[in-house]
């Protein structure tokens, strides 16, 4: 597995270039993630090596893309910093970019478990708010929040993500269905599901804005806005006092 030393590799990263790349050693996605969950069936060995290479990718192309750049680096590259051939690369991903945003996926996983173990009788806003919540403190934000950063400068990771948002929304929807049943139409689960996408974009724009040297953490800054705009979703928009 990759190791710390990838901060090394470029003179001129950043402090929050740096903290992003150590940090990759400890988020998890795509499948790993559900480990945490306090349901998760146990995988096989076979299963656990899949899940351990697709790791192994995800975490080099995203190393690379903070030392020298999306788009500066080749699926060869990413094989070689993962110890994998090409041939595995592609058995796992179609490009670098899919490399790049199985993180959203994965996120997506977790939270819609965590969704899925909400009260029925909660309120359907705050059990959104609440797996949101809970799903940031097993997998934190700043890889997210970085690679949303990243894709401003880059059409093919843009363009990845937009996909990624539009597997997401389909998936919520989804969750949503199985929550509220058949009484619910598909014009509010769609609505409802593109109003929070919305949202979240508009925070992860706003986080997107501050300075790279900004103080305090910015993993949880990330989560604060979320968490305020869904809020701000939740009450209506309602005038602050």
């Amino acid at each position: 597995m990759p190791g710390p030393a990838y901060a090394h590799e470029r003179e001129g990263v950043d402090t929050v270039g740096n903290t992003l790349l150590h940090a990759v050693q400890d988020c998890a996605y795509a499948g790993i993630v559900l480990e945490k969950t306090e349901n998760a069936v146990p995988v096989g060995r076979r299963e656990q090596n899949k899940i351990d290479t697709r790791r192994a990718i995800a975490d080099a192309a995203f190393g690379l893309a903070v030392s020298v750049g999306p788009g500066s680096f080749t699926v060869d590259q990413i094989a070689e910093r993962a110890g994998v051939s090409r041939r595995t690369f592609f058995n796992y991903f179609h490009s670098a970019e899919d490399a790049l945003t199985v993180r959203t996926d994965g996120f997506l996983d977790l939270a819609l478990e965590v969704f899925g173990r909400m009260p029925q009788d909660e309120p359907l806003f705050d059990s959104i708010i609440r797996a949101f919540s809970e799903t940031t403190r097993m997998e934190g934000l700043l890889q997210h929040g970085a690679l949303f950063r990243m894709a401003d400068s880059n059409p093919d990771l843009l363009r990845a993500q937009l996909h990624a948002w539009e597997r997401a929304e389909v998936r919520i929807v989804e969750g949503l269905r199985r929550r509220l049943g058949s009484d619910a139409s598909e014009l509010y689960l769609t609505a409802l599901v593109g109003s929070v996408l919305s949202c979240t974009k508009a925070a992860m724009r706003d986080w997107s804005a501050m300075p790279p040297d900004a103080a305090g953490d910015p993993g949880e800054q990330l989560e604060g806005r979320i968490l305020a705009v869904l809020t701000m979703l939740r009450d209506g928009f309602s005038p602050r006092t």
